[in-house]
């Protein structure tokens, strides 16, 4: 068991994303907006991010004409990342096995 708590599931699905997710964490600390994704290499998490704006307040593009977006949560190494985001896939399940059906 992770020690992650699922306090809210929000499924959608378009494209890799499956849904939005709120947990806590075992030191209490809630966080909200957590995209819940799936690709060939299965199921991950990805913090909650924001639309990043130019200085013409439009929303910034990528190459591809698609929204650039910029994390407000980071982690140290990509290592704790992805046990964050294996923390997250796993309480999920737990808690709604077909979540990410």
């Amino acid at each position: 068991m992770s020690g992650f708590r699922i306090i809210d599931w929000r499924p959608l699905t378009k494209n890799s994303l499956r849904g939005f997710a709120k947990i806590e964490m075992p030191s209490g600390m809630l966080i909200a907006e957590i995209a819940i994704l799936t690709g060939d290499r299965g199921p991950w998490a990805s913090p909650p991010s924001k639309p990043m704006i130019g200085r013409d307040g439009a929303p910034m593009l990528d190459s591809k004409g698609k929204p650039r977006y910029s994390q407000f949560i980071e982690f140290a190494s990509k290592e704790l990342r992805d046990k964050w985001s294996a923390a997250v896939i796993e309480a999920l399940t737990e808690v709604n096995p077909e979540a990410l059906k």
